[in-house]
C-alpha cells in the first residue's frame, strides 16, 4: 500500500466531518420524534386501557361506584402516582367531597364551588388557577405535585398527584398526563350518565308495570285496526286469561263477549271507533270470562302513545255485583214485596207493551181488576199476620187459574189485577173472571182458622180500540164498583161506555157538591116522628136537601153516596147538625108548651172517625143553648161493624152529655144483637124495606114483629120508617111499636112548615082511628109547605 500523501488525508478528514454533523442532527431529532411517538403510543395505551376496562365493566352491568373505583386504580397505575381521588360536588354542603380515593383521607374535602375551581390544571402549570383553589389543595394535602380536571355539568373532578418523594415519582406531570385524566372522567362521566339514564328508564318501565299490574281495574292495550290484545294486566288475565294477549292465541274483545255475533259486536265497533275520534264513552257488556262464567263489565277506551305508535287502551271493571243490586232492586221495584208478584208498574208497562205492539195477535186483551169483600173485616177479626199470609195463597190461587202469557199482579191492599193476553173472543175474558172467581171459593185453612172469601171483579177490554194501558186500568175500576154494588148475584162485570158516562156525571156530580158547600145551597128538611098511640108529635128527622141551581131539588139518593165517598159528608154533616140545635134552641124558647120536642140528626162512618167531633158538638151546644136532651144522635150498623171501638168510645161520651141515641137501619146489615147491649141506644128504628112488605110476608112480618118485642123487652123505643097506608100503622100500633114516621103524616119539610106544623098540625090517637073518625091535619094554608 503506497501512503497517500498528507493533504489527500485531510480532505477526507474535512468531507466526512462536512457530512456527519447534518446526519447527527437528523439523528437525534428522529431519536425525540420517536420518543414522542413512544409517548403518545404509551398515552394511547393508558386510555385505551382505561377506557377499555371502563366499558367492560359497564357491559357487565357493574355497579356505578365499582366503575369510579375502577378508574381511581387504573389512573394511579398508569400514571405512576401514589394519591388519587374521584371527588363530587355536594351541592347541601357546598363543596367538594370524595366519592372514592387512594392514600387521601376519606373525609377530605375541597370547600370551594364549582365556579371557583379550574376546569384542569396542574402543579407545574397552577398560574391560571384562582389562587384560593391552589392554597387550599397546598394546605390541606400533602400532594407535592398534583394534576386537577373538573366537569362542571356533571359536578365531578378528579385529583391526581405524589404525597411521597420515593425517588421513583415522575418529576414533572406534562399535557398527556392532563389528557389522560381528562379523557378517563369523559368517559366516566359519559357511563355515568348512561347508568342513570338506564335506572331512571327501568324505574320508569318498573314503575308503569307496577301501576299497569296494580290497577284495580282490568287494563289491556288493543291494536286500533283489528281489536286485537297486545298486551293486558293481571287482572285482566283473571276475564281474557293469560294467552289472550300474547303470540299466536291474540283475540279480540269481541271474542269474550256474549252476544258476539249481535248487537254487542257492533256497539264495541262503533265505541273503539268513537274513541280514535276523541270521544271517550263509556258502555256496559256482559262478559265470558277465561273460566267460562258470566260477568258484566263497563269498558273505556282512550287512546295512548307507545312506543311511537298509537294504540287503544281498554279499561274494564267488573260491575257484575252492582248489576245483581241493580236487578234486585229492579225486582223489587216491580214486584210486590208480600206475595212475590208483579206490581202496578209492572203489569201496566206489560199491557202498555201491548197496546203498542202492532201484531194483530194482541190487538184483543183484556183487564181485570179484583177487589177481595169484606177483607178488612177478617184483618180486623183475626189480625193483619192472618190477612197478609191468605193475601199470597190468593195470588198463588189467581195463578194457578191463569193461561200462559197471562200475568196476575196486586196493586195493593186485597186488590189484584190480572192482564188477560191474546184473547180470541171478548167471552174468553168472562171465562177466566168465572176461573178467578170460583178458584177463591174453597176455604182458605191458615192456622187454626177456616176463611172464606168472595171477590168483585171489572173487567176492561181491549179490542184493538185503546191506546193507554192507565185508561183501561181506570176503566176496569168503574166496572169493579158496579160489581161490588150489584152485590154477590153478579160478582163480575164487563165495562161499557155507560158506566164511563155515568162516572163522568158522578165527577160533575162532586164539582157541584163542593161548590154547592160554598154557595150555600143546602137545606134542611123535617119530617115529623108521631107517637102511633097518642098521635102526639114526638119530634122530627132532620133530612138534607139541595136546590141546584140547574136541577132543581136533588134526591139525597143521588148525592150522600157521593159525598160520603169524598168526605164532603162530614162538612155537610155538620151544617144539618147546626141548623138542627139552632132550631130546637129556637123552639124551645118560642114554644114550651109543646116541650119536649126532639130532632133526630144522622152521623155517618166519616164523622165518627173525626176525633174532634165530640168537642166540637159539646161546643155546638153551648154556643146555640140547645138542650142535649131534646137532640138525639142516629147511627147504622154499618158504622157499627167499621169502627165498633171508635163508636163505642164516642157513643158512651155523648150518652154522658144526656145525648140520646138512636140505631138505624136496624135489621138489614149483619144484625147483631150484641150491638144492643154494648151501645147505649134509646131508639131502634126498623127500616123502610120491612114496613112496606109486611103485610105481604109474612117472614116480614114476623122480623118486625120480633124487632119490636126484642125493644121493648130491653126497654127501648121503636121507630117505625116509611108508613104510608093507614093499614100500616093500624099494624104496627097493634104490634105495639111506639112512633112512626112517613108520607102518610107528612113529607119531610123546610124550616117553616116544619114549625107551623108544630104548632098546629094534630093526628088522630090510635083510639079515635079505630072509631072511624077522619084524619087531622095540618090546616089547609100549610099544606104546599108540606110538599
Amino acid at each position: 500500500m503506497i501512503d497517500e500523501p498528507d493533504g489527500t488525508q485531510g480532505r477526507k478528514t474535512d468531507f466526512h466531518c462536512q457530512h456527519c454533523g447534518p446526519l447527527q442532527d437528523r439523528l437525534a431529532s428522529l431519536q425525540v420524534e420517536l420518543g414522542r411517538l413512544r409517548q403518545e403510543f404509551r398515552r394511547g395505551q393508558i386510555i385505551a386501557q382505561v377506557i377499555g376496562e371502563l366499558h367492560r365493566l359497564a357491559n357487565r352491568q357493574a355497579a356505578i361506584g365499582e366503575l369510579g373505583e375502577l378508574m381511581v386504580d387504573l389512573l394511579v397505575e398508569a400514571l405512576a402516582v401514589d394519591s388519587a381521588a374521584l371527588l363530587k360536588w355536594d351541592g347541601l354542603r357546598g363543596r367538594f367531597v370524595i366519592v372514592h380515593g387512594r392514600s387521601l383521607a376519606p373525609d377530605w374535602e375541597l370547600a370551594l364551588p364549582p365556579s371557583e375551581v379550574p376546569d384542569g390544571c396542574n402543579s407545574d402549570r397552577c398560574q391560571q388557577a384562582p389562587f384560593r383553589f391552589v392554597e387550599l389543595l397546598h394546605q390541606t394535602t400533602a400532594l407535592q405535585r398534583w394534576i386537577w380536571v373538573c366537569h362542571r355539568r356533571a359536578g365531578l373532578a378528579l385529583l391526581l398527584g405524589d404525597a411521597l418523594d420515593s425517588g421513583l415519582n415522575r418529576g414533572r406531570f406534562d399535557a398527556d398526563d392532563h389528557r389522560i385524566a381528562e379523557t378517563a372522567l369523559a368517559v366516566y362521566v359519559t357511563l355515568h350518565h348512561l347508568d342513570r339514564t338506564e335506572t331512571a328508564l327501568k324505574y320508569s318501565e318498573t314503575k308503569y308495570q307496577a301501576l299497569f299490574d296494580g290497577a284495580t281495574d282490568a287494563l289491556a292495550v288493543l291494536d286500533p285496526d283489528s281489536g286485537l290484545i297486545l298486551d293486558s294486566n293481571r287482572q285482566a288475565h283473571e276475564i281474557f286469561g293469560r294467552g289472550a294477549g300474547i303470540g299466536r292465541r291474540r283475540r279480540a274483545l269481541e271474542h269474550f263477549l256474549f252476544d258476539a255475533a249481535g248487537d254487542a259486536r257492533d256497539s264495541l265497533a262503533d265505541q273503539r271507533a268513537r274513541a280514535l275520534a276523541g270521544e271517550t264513552v263509556p258502555a256496559e257488556y256482559q262478559f265470558r270470562s277465561a273460566a267460562n262464567q258470566s260477568s258484566w263489565i263497563e269498558l273505556h277506551f282512550k287512546t295512548v302513545e307507545i312506543e311511537g305508535r298509537t294504540r287503544l287502551l281498554a279499561v274494564l271493571r267488573d260491575i257484575s255485583e252492582r248489576k245483581q243490586v241493580e236487578a234486585r232492586l229492579q225486582y223489587h221495584a216491580l214486584h210486590d214485596a208480600l206475595t212475590g208478584l208483579p206490581n202496578r208498574a209492572m203489569i201496566l208497562g206489560r199491557l202498555q207493551e201491548l197496546l203498542d205492539s202492532r201484531y194483530p195477535r194482541y190487538e184483543r186483551s183484556a183487564l181485570l181488576l179484583l177487589d177481595i169483600n169484606r177483607f178488612k173485616v177478617i184483618n180486623d177479626s183475626l189480625g193483619h199476620d192472618i190477612g197478609d199470609r191468605m193475601l199470597a195463597m190468593i195470588g198463588q190461587r189467581l195463578q194457578s187459574c191463569l193461561r200462559a202469557g197471562d200475568i196476575v199482579a196486586r196493586l195493593g191492599g186485597d186488590e189484584f189485577l190480572l192482564l188477560l193476553a191474546e184473547l180470541r173472543q171478548p167471552g174468553d175474558a168472562m171465562i177466566c173472571a168465572e176461573r178467578a172467581h170460583q178458584s177463591l171459593s174453597d176455604s182458605f185453612y191458615i192456622g187454626d182458622h177456616e176463611i172464606h172469601a168472595t171477590a168483585s171483579i171489572g173487567i176492561a177490554l181491549n179490542q184493538g180500540d185503546r191506546q193507554r194501558a192507565e185508561d183501561m186500568l181506570r176503566d176496569a175500576d168503574i166496572a169493579l164498583h158496579q160489581a161490588k154494588a150489584r152485590g154477590k148475584d153478579q160478582p163480575y162485570v164487563l165495562f161499557d161506555s155507560a158506566m164511563y158516562d155515568q162516572m163522568v156525571r158522578l165527577m160533575q156530580l162532586e164539582r157541584d157538591l163542593r161548590r154547592a158547600l160554598e154557595q150555600r145551597e143546602f137545606e134542611v128538611f123535617y119530617q115529623p116522628i108521631i107517637n102511633l098511640a097518642t098521635g102526639a108529635l114526638k119530634g122530627f128527622e132532620a133530612l138534607v136537601r139541595w136546590r141546584h141551581p140547574q136541577r132543581g131539588l136533588v134526591s139525597p139518593a143521588d148525592f150522600i153516596p157521593v159525598a160520603e165517598e169524598t168526605m164532603l159528608i162530614v162538612p155537610l154533616g155538620w151544617e144539618v147538625l147546626a141548623d138542627a140545635c139552632r132550631r130546637l134552641a129556637t123552639w124551645t124558647r118560642c114554644y114550651p108548651e109543646r116541650m119536649p120536642i126532639t130532632i133526630c140528626v144522622n152521623l155517618s162512618s166519616r164523622q165518627l172517625l173525626d176525633s174532634g167531633l165530640f168537642e166540637d158538638i159539646r161546643r155546638l151546644l153551648a154556643e146555640t143553648g140547645c138542650d142535649p136532651a131534646l137532640l138525639e144522635l142516629e147511627v147504622t150498623e154499618s158504622v157499627l161493624i167499621e169502627n165498633s171501638d171508635t163508636a163505642r168510645m164516642l157513643l158512651n161520651s155523648l150518652r154522658d152529655l144526656s145525648i140520646r141515641l138512636s140505631l138505624d137501619d136496624f135489621g138489614t146489615g149483619y144484625s147483631s144483637l150484641s150491638y144492643l147491649h154494648q151501645f147505649p141506644f134509646d131508639t131502634i128504628k126498623i127500616d123502610r124495606t120491612f114496613i112496606q112488605t109486611m103485610d105481604q110476608s109474612d117472614g116480614r112480618l114476623e122480623i118486625v114483629r120480633a124487632i119490636i118485642a126484642l125493644a121493648r123487652a130491653l126497654g127501648k123505643n121503636v121507630v117505625a120508617e116509611g108508613l104510608e097506608t093507614l093499614e100500616q100503622v093500624d099494624l104496627l100500633t097493634g104490634l105495639g111499636c111506639d112512633f112512626g114516621q112517613g108520607y102518610y103524616f107528612a113529607r119531610p119539610m123546610n124550616a117553616v112548615a116544619a114549625e107551623s106544623f108544630l104548632t098546629k098540625a094534630s093526628v088522630l090517637s090510635a083510639a079515635e082511628r079505630s072509631a072511624g073518625w077522619a084524619a087531622a091535619v095540618a090546616p089547609k094554608s100549610d099544606r104546599a109547605a108540606l110538599n
